[in-house]
């Protein structure tokens, strides 16, 4: 096959040969092609035709029986309750990214292993037509994305920077993107830090070169203070946690035969990764997403009870936080501030034990404290506060401030 004209005569070459009706969704629920209808057609199917878009509850049942993460055919069972009939997934990859999905009906007739053989077939011939730019494209091509990319990311984009940016990427018309962020990380998780001049050079070569296999893959720039990814969200499976590798190898003194004195004495990860929520290819969502992203990963390198790679959604109170103004100027820790060398230990004790949820236990293991040490620091932060941590909204309170403290602290973005 060599375009969506092929694309969708094989899928009416394929119904017609197995007796069911198909379809081929992209990984976020969009539908790109479905073949003639027929007798075992469900309301699922109607109304994703109809919308051009599979239900999001749909999505959530596929998506519940492991179809993103599959290398072959799955059988998602029949759901009564969404009106959709049990049918087989076809999952269509390239390397280790996911493309679509070819969805085959089963109602009342289950595929042999005939069936199936020829929808793995079509399938694997689809990939081409889904991406028709294999991941070894032009190094040159992604030189000029990342370019387009920074520009359209900058203060003041260009008026002609998104039609610049699908000439040079095709693949993105269309098509819905996600934005990570790999930020360096001062020592100890103790917020962030300037790529330092080596650090720098690794990461401008090593981003692409190592991103480029992934077939959600875009493009890439590295800055000052952070670097850039563009992906095709649904395509980019595994590409955080390859970023991750790729960041920290770069950004760590053992990358290197001869590290500058910048590069030196970091210790935890020496790059935290941030995502943006999936959103469409426009230059306002294309810049929100960043935004996230580069939120998520700077909150990560402020915060050690966050994980690294954080996504947006996954950023707790924090996503509210951020949207809520200035915190009030009493936070109501200043008595443990007043409390001269202890101070620093008293407050990283009470956000310990409240990021574990209250847990006396895990907060002890944590500190690496006996437990009669760590209720006599509890006892200390009480009496200090006036406050009594049993109470659920007292320690709630408490956890934002210290939160919002942190929030403060930011820098970039």
């Amino acid at each position: 096959m060599a375009d969506a004209g092929s694309l969708q005569q094989e899928l009416d070459r394929l119904a017609d040969e197995l007796g069911h009706s198909l379809s081929v969704d992209a990984p976020d629920g969009r539908l790109i092609a479905y073949s003639a209808q027929g007798a075992d057609a469900d309301q699922v199917r109607i109304a994703a035709i109809l919308s051009r878009q599979v239900d999001p509850a749909v999505l959530e049942w596929e998506l519940r029986h492991g179809i993103a993460e599959a290398t072959g055919p799955v059988h998602v069972p029949a759901n009564a309750g969404l009106g959709m009939a049990a049918r087989l997934c076809v999952p269509i990859r390239r390397g280790r990214g996911c493309l679509g999905y070819l969805w085959v009906l089963d109602a009342g007739a289950v595929l042999d292993d005939v069936a199936r053989a020829a929808a793995l077939r079509a399938a694997r011939a689809m990939a081409p037509v889904l991406d028709p730019h294999p991941p070894e494209a032009a190094p040159t091509e992604r030189r000029d994305v990342g370019e387009l990319l920074r520009a359209l990311l900058g203060e003041s984009p260009p008026r002609d920077v998104l039609d610049r940016l699908a000439a040079a990427a095709p693949s993105l018309l269309g098509a819905r993107i996600r934005v990570y962020a790999a930020v360096p990380a001062a020592p100890g998780r103790g917020g962030t830090t300037p790529f330092g001049e080596g650090e720098f050079r690794r990461l401008v070569a090593a981003l692409p070169a190592g991103l480029r296999a992934y077939a959600g893959y875009v493009g890439s720039f590295v800055g000052e203070s952070h670097a850039v990814v563009l992906a095709r969200h649904g395509a980019d499976e595994g590409l955080a946690d390859a970023l991750d590798r790729i960041a920290n190898t770069a950004v760590s003194p053992a990358g290197c035969a001869g590290p500058s004195a910048s590069d030196l004495g970091r210790n935890g990860p020496a790059a935290v990764i941030g995502a943006g929520d999936p959103a469409p290819f426009t230059v306002d969502a294309a810049r929100t997403a960043h935004a996230q992203a580069l939120a998520a990963a700077e909150l990560a390198a402020l915060d050690p009870a966050l994980p690294t790679p954080l996504a947006w959604r996954d950023l707790g109170p924090y996503r509210r936080l951020l949207h809520s103004g200035p915190p009030p100027s009493d936070d109501g820790l200043a008595p443990l501030d007043r409390a001269g060398a202890s101070a620093p230990m008293l407050l990283h004790t009470l956000e310990t034990y409240l990021d574990l949820g209250g847990d006396a236990g895990r907060t002890a293991t944590h500190l690496h404290l006996h437990r009669t040490s760590l209720y006599y620091r509890l006892g200390r932060i009480s009496e200090l506060l006036g406050a009594d941590l049993t109470d659920g909204l007292v320690r709630l309170d408490l956890h934002l401030a210290l939160k919002h403290r942190r929030l403060a602290r930011r820098t970039l973005g």
